[in-house]
């Protein structure tokens, strides 16, 4: 049996920590894989910089993060993603970061970012074929596709839940208007890249994503064995983003599954979510819970 390695992936609403590893058969055997919302990119979008009580919100849980995985002598790698590479001073999380974790933390590109999401998909998919995997992050959003284990276009977009919600959904709850404003920023910035083939299938990872599955399922917590590989239509999604675009914050949090940390950020995420539906011209998404740490271990 391999060893065991600690996986932890800083991103601008979530940290996440997986700890695995790998089996004789190949298989992946996971001892924890854990979130905590931390909002490292708060405020980030406007003001180009982390703030200081975002960075140690961020450093309190890699703390902890640090210590589950020295007690299971596993060896470390942290990555960060769009929060960072979009604040000016970088500097001032990654240097306290590294002195925490006891190396460094890498800076992934936004590249980096998309394939390692795509391939934490396509490892897990036996049959192969073409494949259209979409990450949904805080401040970017991530959209790949390939064919197999071939990457065929790779493009992390700047549009994610904090910053779409930052930016354009600023009353709660939002305005039709405001909630217009928000789809047609999505979809100018996904058609700003390279042209999607349709395909009727859409694969989503992340946050939002799993988070839109448990409440479609209506699970009173949340179920990894029930939410991965779910399947749901365009119309289910919209029909819950308008749910929950009709509700207070408030409202929001009384639902099962859906704690505050990422209820005030939801309905811009779901957004995002269908304007890649459209974008992709696809009418079923199928939801993973993977992400790029999957990949790296």
């Amino acid at each position: 049996m391999s060893e065991w390695h600690g996986v932890i992936d800083i991103g601008t609403n979530s940290v996440l920590l997986l700890l695995a590893r790998r089996r004789p058969d190949g298989t992946l055997e996971v001892a924890r894989d854990q979130s905590t919302i931390t909002r490292l990119g708060q405020g980030a979008g406007e003001s180009g910089m982390l703030a200081p009580e975002a960075i140690t919100r961020t450093l309190a849980c890699l703390k902890g993060y640090r210590e589950v995985a020295d007690a299971a002598g596993a060896t470390l790698t942290a990555v960060t993603t769009e929060g960072v590479r979009m604040a000016r001073n970088q500097a001032a999380f990654l240097e306290p970061a590294s002195e925490v974790l006891g190396r460094p933390v890498r800076l992934l590109s936004g590249d980096e970012e998309a394939e390692l999401s795509y391939l934490s998909v396509a490892r897990e998919t036996p049959e192969g074929g073409p494949l259209r995997v979409l990450d949904i992050g805080g401040g970017s959003t991530e959209l790949v596709v390939g064919d197999g284990l071939q990457l065929v276009s790779a493009r992390s977009y700047p549009v994610g839940s904090v910053r779409l919600t930052e930016r354009l959904l600023r009353t709660d709850p939002p305005s039709p208007e405001m909630l217009a404003a928000a789809h047609h920023g999505a979809l100018t910035a996904f058609r700003g890249g390279p042209p999607v083939p349709p395909h009727p299938v859409l694969h989503g990872l992340a946050g939002t994503v799993t988070t839109v599955a448990a409440l479609l399922l209506a699970l009173p917590e949340y179920d990894r064995s029930r939410v991965d590989g779910a399947r749901f239509t365009r119309e289910q999604v919209l029909a819950l983003r308008d749910a929950l675009a009709a509700e207070t914050l408030d409202q929001r949090c009384t639902r099962p599954c859906l704690e505050r940390g990422r209820a005030d950020v939801i309905v811009a995420g779901v957004t995002i979510l269908l304007a890649a539906l459209e974008h992709c011209g696809a009418e079923i998404l199928v939801v993973r819970d993977r992400g790029l740490r999957y990949a790296l271990v």
